[in-house]
């Protein structure tokens, strides 16, 4: 494939186009190294050509997740093409996208499938296919927020220690699901009442609730420091993503919360509670571990302004003004308050079952619970083969 002036020239992964009046050639030799582009005609093949990208995608350090994606996308777009990729072009692409914004795709799939056509057709490939698309823009919508009271009766509803101390965490702390079932008994110091957060990019150290220091205390005395705080169906794994979900459903469930949650609402609370205390932006994002203050002030938008009050309760306080005063006695203070702790009765360590585990040391649940699992999946797996059968 020949370069003339208005190709831009593939190297180290990027593109250069040559200035007037010289030729491609004319680039430094250092810019030309790396693997070259994919040469494609319109006799290519998909297998053939799928198996190129992904040798160039391992040679630029893709992960398998990536890959993955990759051929996922992929596999979307030559349904959709029937035809071979020496024959794709710009016109095919948008086409492809159009028809994904009416199917009403989300629209971080919608970014994917640009963003991976781009890398392989104008990155790997030496095109300009993509280049008058764009990219939609991401929607930011509120998240949801829980009240106190509705915290309050999510923590009560959980039944075991094992499930009070991972709403806690996750509440108390500000945790991720991700950095919660990565907990170990190393990175909990009950001395100092600090928590420490291991993550790819920063580590932080947070302030423990009081109500779970003896449950912690008690555990890091007991466990190996390397074992998982919530370990998950085998020993030496961590509780899975989906058992935190689950957790939290069924004590939303039991509260009787209307409100749509998952685990990482816990987080979003805890956040906009910080702000309402008079904690500082600053200060939430260290907790967080927000590398960019922006991610942390959308918090600030689930919030009312101080003294905010709504015309209704201002006529309502003048009403009680102007009203002769009540013989009735003030109202007690409501026991539950946040001002009483975490809990309304915190877990108890008498009830801890250590390690925390999946199924518990109740062999037999575990056993019945692993033969439902295989019942299951062997009849679906016969019912799908039957169908295809049909």
């Amino acid at each position: 494939m020949s370069f003339n002036a208005t190709i831009p020239r593939y190297a180290n992964g990027r593109f250069y186009t040559a200035p007037s009046g010289r030729s491609p050639d004319s680039i430094p030799t250092r810019m030309t190294s790396g693997p070259p582009p994919i040469m494609i005609t319109a006799t290519t093949g998909w297998t053939d050509f799928w198996h190129q990208i992904n040798n160039s995608l391992l040679q630029r350090g893709y992960s398998d997740a990536s890959r993955t994606l990759y051929r996922t996308v992929m596999r979307n777009f030559y349904r959709y093409a029937r035809q071979s990729p020496g024959r794709v072009n710009a016109q095919l692409i948008e086409d492809y996208i159009t028809q994904l914004a009416e199917t009403h795709c989300t629209w971080h799939w919608a970014g994917m499938t640009i963003s991976v056509l781009r890398t392989v057709f104008d990155k790997l490939c030496g095109q300009s296919v993509t280049h008058r698309l764009i990219t939609p823009r991401r929607s930011f919508p509120l998240p949801e927020i829980l009240n106190r009271r509705e915290i309050l009766d999510l923590l009560a509803a959980a039944t075991t220690p094992r499930d009070q101390l991972l709403l806690g965490l996750l509440y108390g702390c500000g945790l991720k699901p991700g950095e919660l079932i990565r907990l170990t008994w190393a990175d909990i110091d009950p001395e100092r009442h600090i928590l420490r957060v291991v993550t790819t990019a920063t580590a932080r150290e947070l302030d423990l609730p009081p109500d779970l220091l003896p449950i912690l205390a008690y555990g890091k005395a007991h466990c190996p420091t390397g074992d998982y705080v919530f370990q998950g169906r085998y020993e030496g794994t961590p509780l899975s993503l989906r058992m935190v979900e689950l957790t939290v459903r069924h004590a939303r469930q039991a509260a009787g919360v209307l409100k749509p949650i998952t685990a990482m609402s816990l987080r979003h609370a805890y956040a906009v509670h910080c702000l309402d205390a008079g904690a500082s932006i600053r200060d939430v994002q260290g907790a967080l571990g927000h590398l960019d203050i922006r991610t942390t002030m959308r918090y600030q938008r689930c919030m009312l302004p101080e003294n905010f009050e709504s015309p209704i309760d201002t006529l309502r306080r003048r009403q009680r003004e102007a009203a002769p005063p009540s013989p009735e006695p003030p109202a007690e203070t409501d026991p539950t308050s946040p001002h009483h702790g975490l809990f309304a009765e915190p877990p108890s360590v008498e009830a801890v079952d250590l390690p925390f585990r999946e199924l518990g040391d109740n062999w037999a649940a575990g056993f019945y619970r692993l033969l439902k699992t295989q019942i299951i999946g062997r009849f679906l797996g016969l019912r799908r083969f039957s169908r295809r059968g049909s």
